[in-house]
């Protein structure tokens, strides 16, 4: 089978070329590497369509969609946004030569065993630009998630994240090692106003599909830090998602770490605030 690899050099092209059949958009390209479709036959590599950036515009972050993960780390814009916690999430993402190549359009399009940013994105309430041939949408990264995947002939452009540099955020992963695809990502989100917790957000990806936990939320909404019932927090994150066991370990375990780890999460969260 004849493949094709190209280099369009602007936005307009790139769209255009992604309407052939059996094409699809490389950039890192490591998701390739796991790929099963025999089928693909072309490669748009979006690399040179200028959209790798990070900058501050007013309130927000904004960062290209083919900024690599290790852009990311090294940006000091990066480090404040939600007080590190987007930070520390690209820092846990495979090893030193992936996240040279792992680029944050590509950690996101697609859920993916070795993916740690989606998490982050729906408790940051980040917004996510794509862009087709019919013109520009913005979409929240709650409804992004919400069972939608790119639709074909997509490209995300833009990422925009607000500071929430007054929030108490916290990005967990548990893996068997650094390198290992993630067991279980969960991140979290929430004000403080004296002693009082305000807007929480909670999500969580690999023991379900990667989703806002609403239930949680709720209840956690208008609690006293003082009087907070940790036991109930947990019982209720358990019974609002569907765990499901994979080949590496039961339902019951992955129950339990869920529960683990989002109770060390509140503890951090009514020590630290």
């Amino acid at each position: 089978m004849n493949q094709e690899y190209y280099y369009p050099s602007n936005l307009e092209e790139a769209l255009n070329l992604l309407t052939k059949e059996s094409t699809v958009i490389i950039a890192g390209g490591t998701h390739l590497t796991t790929s099963k479709n025999r089928a693909i036959s072309n490669f748009v590599d979006i690399t040179r369509l200028g959209l790798s950036y990070i900058k501050k515009d007013q309130q927000l972050a904004r960062v290209g969609s083919t900024t690599t993960i290790t852009e990311m780390i090294e940006s000091p814009i990066i480090k404040q946004i939600g007080n590190g916690i987007l930070t520390k999430a690209c820092q846990l993402i495979g090893d030193t030569p992936l996240r040279n190549v792992i680029t944050i359009g590509g950690n996101i399009a697609g859920i993916y065993p070795w993916v740690g940013l989606p998490v982050v994105l729906l408790v940051l309430d980040a917004e996510i630009e794509i862009k087709t041939l019919n013109g520009t949408k913005k979409v929240l990264a709650n409804d992004y998630y919400k069972g939608k995947k790119l639709q074909k002939g997509a490209i995300i452009t833009e990422v925009a994240f607000p500071f929430r540099d007054d929030y108490f955020c916290q990005y967990e992963k548990f893996s068997l090692t650094t390198v290992d695809y993630s067991w279980l990502t969960m991140a979290f989100a929430t004000k403080n106003e004296n002693g009082t917790i305000v807007d929480p957000h909670l999500a969580v990806s690999r023991v379900s599909k990667t989703q806002r936990v609403s239930q949680v939320e709720e209840f956690l909404e208008g609690k006293s830090l003082t009087d907070l019932d940790l036991n109930t927090a947990v019982s209720i994150l358990k019974n609002s998602i569907k765990v499901v066991a994979d080949y590496r370990s039961s339902k019951t375990y992955r129950e339990h770490l869920l529960g683990v780890l989002f109770r060390r999460m509140l503890i951090g969260m009514t020590g630290g605030l």
